[in-house]
């Protein structure tokens, strides 16, 4: 009887282990699709506030934190509308990609990096690739996200603009190249 026990609990703990994995496997799936929607709309609030230079929207989706470095709403738009004359496109443009790189979760909140990559054209019609990185974070099990763009700071700077962010979370610069 007690071996049949036992045969039966090391049974049952691949079961139960294969069925935790799968439950989180389906978490980090549903979680990773909802930072990517957030992303995709923080671009789209780019978009809109290079064109209408109403930057509002784009500001109400980065982290408090990122909001109080620079001063408040105003300052970070300020700061983001400055820093998105560089990279405006003379023309109209193919919707950035977006890819997931990282995904973690302690101290009760989910951080991610995603890059984004985009080309914009100069009005002399030459052509150049961004390569630039969106540091989210996320305090609901990952239903809604806070997200900023490194590209408007420097990667040595984060640790003061977003003092929440954990502390192995690879980051790297921007890149502009000309293609």
């Amino acid at each position: 009887m007690k071996n049949r026990t036992i045969l039966s609990a090391l049974f049952a703990c691949p079961f139960l282990l294969m069925i935790t994995l799968a439950g989180h496997a389906q978490d980090t799936a549903r979680i990773t699709k909802n930072a990517l929607k957030f992303a995709d709309d923080l671009v789209k609030a780019d978009a809109y506030g290079a064109t209408y230079a109403d930057w509002s929207a784009y500001a109400d989706l980065a982290p408090a934190s990122v909001l109080k470095f620079y001063g408040g709403k105003d300052g970070y738009i300020k700061r983001v509308s400055l820093g998105r004359l560089r990279t405006t496109s003379a023309i109209q443009e193919a919707n950035p990609d977006l890819k997931m790189l990282l995904l973690e979760a302690k101290n009760d909140q989910w951080q991610c990096v995603i890059r984004l990559s985009r080309y914009f054209h100069k009005p002399d019609q030459s052509e150049y690739h961004l390569v630039t990185y969106l540091i989210g974070q996320s305090k609901d099990d990952g239903e809604t996200w806070k997200l900023f763009d490194v590209n408007y700071n420097s990667v040595a700077n984060i640790i003061y603009i977003f003092p929440e962010i954990i502390d192995d979370i690879p980051l790297q610069e921007s890149v502009v190249s000309a293609q």
